[in-house]
């Protein structure tokens, strides 16, 4: 279907702009698109395509885009994208919205093992618990007390366990 011609109108806002700049934001979309959708619906008709050329858009149609750079600077970028297994209009892209770098494959592969690993010592803490949680009730304290060592580290194994998952989901999320 092509795209309707531009036509313009100016809409007074009578303060509304914060809530419709949110709406947009919230649906990825433009201001224009969020006006248009209403109206079409106001008006009981279905909205036009947008002309995505002209449109700030983040579905718009990709531009291939030229830029010149130092050899080094290149060079690292080339190693970025690759690291992170990303093209490079993705990563640039990515970069440009704001979201922190990527992990490199390597590195995202080690962390999950690192949380695997670390998940499995979690697992056993528990079966340890519950084993101390039986013999206490037993009143076995003497057979208690072999858990003793194990279990002053406990605080400090359980924060650093969830500071390496919530480094594995932060880089998760990053890459979503």
């Amino acid at each position: 279907m092509a795209a309707a011609p531009r036509e313009y109108f100016t809409v007074d806002l009578r303060g509304q702009r914060a809530a419709l700049t949110a709406r947009a934001a919230r649906d990825g979309v433009t201001a224009s698109e969020v006006l248009r959708s209403a109206l079409a619906a106001a008006l009981g008709t279905v909205p036009a395509p947008a002309d995505d050329s002209h449109s700030g858009s983040p579905h718009a149609a990709p531009v291939k885009l030229s830029v010149r750079l130092a050899r080094a600077v290149a060079d690292r970028l080339g190693r970025d994208t690759c690291a992170a297994g990303l093209t490079r209009g993705t990563y640039l892209t990515r970069l440009i919205q704001g979201a922190p770098p990527v992990a490199s494959s390597a590195d995202r592969v080690a962390m999950c093992a690192a949380l695997n690993r670390s998940s499995e010592e979690l697992a056993l803490m528990s079966r340890d618990i519950n084993h101390l949680t039986q013999l206490l009730r037993r009143g076995s304290g003497a057979a208690a007390k072999s858990y003793v060592v194990r279990h002053e580290t406990l605080d400090r194994d359980v924060r650093s366990h969830l500071a390496l998952a919530a480094a594995v989901l932060a880089d998760l999320s990053a890459m979503r």
